[in-house]
């Protein structure tokens, strides 16, 4: 049996513990619903960017309105499919542990996409890597591809500039051919306690993928749940007749780049708040633990104390017979 002071100083040590993982969770949780308000209040404006670039569309882009066409049909290159020689890959993790099994998650995701691709292993295809968050970062060094660029993902995205970095970098790259195609890795935050590993392709863009991403935002179950009431409305498809200036294509291509970048930025919300919730259990259940642990120390700690107690009851009584 181990001393009593050992015991004492282990029960210490463990409340210590307990006391920094309930705090810890706190803060997640904090943190998981900011993320999603922060999502929910740009959902409705990504939603109206869309039905206004659908309605345009359905003028100048036959093919992806499934529309008559209106007028001379222009081909932007952010919308045009071509050969894939280049995949640019964005894996999207954290920069702190203790988060239970979501960067793992997010790895095992990534590692199955390289080997099931369809494009794996075609000669003449590359795989280019973006790496965000510190474990990200760490997980490409191990992997035979390139890492283009890197980005911390400590600060929690709250704001579409936060990210205007990244997404310029992805879209301008993909404009200039230094990549065909760009697909994204990350998590889809369902509930509190379920969040699952994603792959989306961003680029080049489709307006039904886009539609679906706005539409994910909206957990399954929880506070926020009730909002996916207000995507089941009739949407309308018929072309509008806009006058636009100073040019179709320029608006459209500056509209799109804009949609690609809200794209983007419901990815990191939806990044950001499963992070969150997975820190959330995983410090619950350290906590827990730490309660379970801290009470069979204290009943150990108490058994060491009466034994002892008892024990110099026991001298003392023995003491006084003998001088008796």
């Amino acid at each position: 049996m181990e001393s009593l002071q050992t015991t004492k100083t282990r029960l210490k040590a463990v409340k210590n513990v307990g006391q920094i993982t309930k705090a810890m969770e706190v803060v997640a949780a904090t943190k998981m619903r900011r993320a999603q308000e922060a999502a929910l209040n740009t959902r409705p404006y990504a939603y109206e960017a869309l039905k206004l670039l659908g309605r345009v569309l359905a003028a100048y882009l036959p093919a992806q309105a499934g529309l008559r066409r209106q007028v001379a049909p222009l081909s932007l290159p952010m919308t045009v499919a071509r050969p894939v020689k280049k995949t640019l890959v964005l894996i999207v993790a954290s920069d702190r542990g203790l988060a239970g099994s979501f960067n793992g998650q997010i790895f095992k995701l990534a590692d199955q996409f390289f080997t099931r691709d369809e494009l794996a292993g075609r000669e003449g295809h590359e795989y280019l890597i973006v790496s965000v968050g510190k474990k990200a970062a760490a997980y490409s060094a191990k992997k035979p591809f390139k890492t283009v660029r890197t980005f911390d993902n400590a600060m929690d995205v709250t704001e579409l500039g936060q990210i205007a970095e990244l997404s310029e970098f992805l879209t301008d790259g993909f404009l200039k051919k230094d990549w065909d195609r760009v697909v994204t890795i990350s998590t889809h935050f369902r509930t509190a306690l379920k969040q699952e590993p994603l792959l989306r392709q961003i680029l080049p863009l489709d307006l039904a993928k886009i539609k679906e991403t706005i539409k994910e935002i909206v957990p399954e179950r929880g506070r926020y749940s009730g909002e996916k009431v207000e995507m089941n409305g009739k949407e309308e498809t018929r072309a509008t007749d806009y006058i636009l200036e100073p040019s179709p294509r320029e608006l459209l291509e500056n509209l799109m780049a804009h949609l690609a970048g809200m794209q983007i930025y419901h990815l990191f919300l939806e990044v950001k708040a499963s992070e969150h919730s997975a820190r959330r259990v995983a410090m619950k259940t350290a906590s827990d633990n730490a309660t379970e642990l801290g009470d069979a120390l204290t009943l150990e700690y108490n058994k060491a104390r009466q034994v002892g107690i008892t024990r110099e009851l026991a001298e003392i009584t023995t003491t006084i017979m003998t001088l008796e």
